[in-house]
């Protein structure tokens, strides 16, 4: 075995890569799962959990680009720039409730 190859990636990829289930990752998959549940009591119609397909084919092709591209994204949406109105409703929404 090559001692080199061993030491350089085998012990480092393993401890840093995401948890995966089905090839997505943990947050992402619970998400796609809440929103095709949420898509299916609204419509009233077992046809629209099948929408988790495509919502999952997606989320399986950018963690094959990059396993933690779905972190990266919710970290950059938690630092993004609150809305223009938010001086005159004091918080992020559009509509006050």
């Amino acid at each position: 075995m090559n001692e080199d190859r061993a030491g350089r990636d085998a012990l480092v990829v393993g401890m840093t890569r995401p948890l995966l289930l089905l090839g997505v990752t943990y947050s992402y998959f619970v998400i796609e799962g809440v929103g095709s549940t949420v898509l299916f009591l609204m419509g009233n119609n077992l046809l629209y959990l099948l929408a988790i397909i495509p919502l999952h084919s997606v989320g399986l092709l950018l963690c094959k680009w990059d396993a933690r591209f779905f972190d990266i994204f919710f970290r950059a949406a938690q630092h993004a720039r609150p809305v223009r109105n938010r001086p005159l409703y004091r918080c992020n929404l559009y509509l006050p409730f």
